[in-house]
């Protein structure tokens, strides 16, 4: 038997502060066979006492970090509008990339990190963890076990708070960066990807602005977008973000529904329990028998997998995303999400942000 390849080296940047990167990309590569944890770094010095907690190394130098030859996969964890930077520093160091949505924020740069990813080496992808979920990998499995027939139409809405963000002067708040819209519509955009087997082909965006509390809150640009895309030639998405305030205690969150032609899956706000609705009754064992008042058949669907607590099954979504990275890189074979689907994924929201509403964008064509 031949011996494991060693793990792969990691050096993670932005990891100076509480963020993604601390509380998901760390932990998970801790948790990740198949990466070893090098090294943080961030132009904060508090990123050595983050790095001292971990057992790792620190450096507020980002040229150190790229010339250290234990490191292989470097994971940008930077502000949305410091990808294209931090990406090209990398893959010019030969590093292997794994890079934290959104890809970036304008189209200049998304076609560039394309040309640098077609030109270079080194590999590079999205980490992309919603796919890795329990709840979405508990869709998929309906979904390919046929139990609401072929997949038609996916549904995706959010309804509460944006993160608050208490910097006046953080270009997080300015409109021209697409607001949440281009920040976070990557990961529910990929999801309802997964669930079609296809990216996006067209997309038709309606936004509205509701000037109702802080600007911490608010940001610029609009606080409501209205999208549905074409996904191949047989499914549509609705995906609808908003974050207009809600009074206090009303229920928010993300709420799914996914129509098939002899089937319809629904995940209420805040839940994360799938329910399985037919017009006939059915027999498998990813289903327990349920009641509602509508007299149909309906079923809760089991999940594919359970953990002690929420932030165990989070962690496990990254570490997920993270060793099918490490898979590319030892064996050249690349995984889903492929990144010339998350490029086009990326068109088709900076596109619907700066573009005229209700006007319908097809990826590749001028505006």
């Amino acid at each position: 038997m031949s011996p494991s390849p060693s793990p792969i080296g990691v050096g993670i940047l932005g990891a100076g502060r509480p963020n993604i990167a601390t509380s998901s990309q760390i932990p998970a590569c801790l948790r990740a066979p198949s990466v070893r944890l090098v090294c943080l770094c961030d132009r904060l010095e508090s990123v050595h006492e983050i790095a001292r907690s971990h057992g790792v190394r620190s450096t507020t130098d980002y040229a150190a970090m790229l010339a250290d030859p234990e490191i292989e996969m470097v994971q940008v964890a930077t502000p949305d509008w410091c990808h294209l930077d931090h990406t090209r520093q990398a893959l010019a160091a030969g590093k292997h990339v794994l890079l934290q949505k959104p890809v970036c924020t304008s189209l200049a740069d998304l076609h560039a990190i394309e040309e640098l990813a077609a030109a270079a080496g080194p590999r590079l992808k999205i980490l992309l963890n919603n796919r890795h979920t329990v709840l979405v990998r508990t869709l998929r499995s309906v979904l390919e076990a046929g139990l609401i027939g072929e997949l038609r139409h996916v549904c995706i809405q959010y309804r509460g708070h944006r993160y608050p963000i208490d910097d006046p002067a953080s270009p997080y708040l300015k409109a021209e960066l697409g607001g949440v819209w281009v920040h976070n519509g990557l990961h529910w955009l990929d999801e309802a990807c997964f669930y079609a087997d296809s990216p996006p082909s067209t997309v038709q965006v309606n936004a509205a602005r509701h000037d109702c509390g802080p600007d911490r809150l608010l940001g610029g640009g609009p606080n409501y977008w209205s999208g549905v895309f074409r996904l191949g030639p047989a499914v549509t998405f609705h995906f609808e973000y908003n974050t207009m305030l809600l009074a206090g205690g009303l229920p928010g969150g993300m709420q799914r529904t996914l129509i098939g032609t002899e089937g319809e899956l629904r995940v209420d706000y805040g839940s994360e329990r799938v329910r399985l609705f037919r017009t006939t009754p059915l027999d498998s064992p990813l289903l327990e028998a349920a009641e509602d008042e509508s007299g149909l058949p309906v079923y809760w669907v089991k999940p594919v997998e359970t953990f002690p607590s929420p932030m165990d099954a989070a962690t496990d979504s990254f570490r997920r995303a993270i060793e099918d990275f490490a898979a590319e890189i030892r064996d050249g074979q690349e995984r889903p999400p492929f990144l010339v689907d998350s490029c086009r994924s990326m068109e088709c929201l900076l596109r619907s942000a700066q573009g005229t509403p209700g006007e319908c964008l097809e990826p590749g064509v001028q505006l």
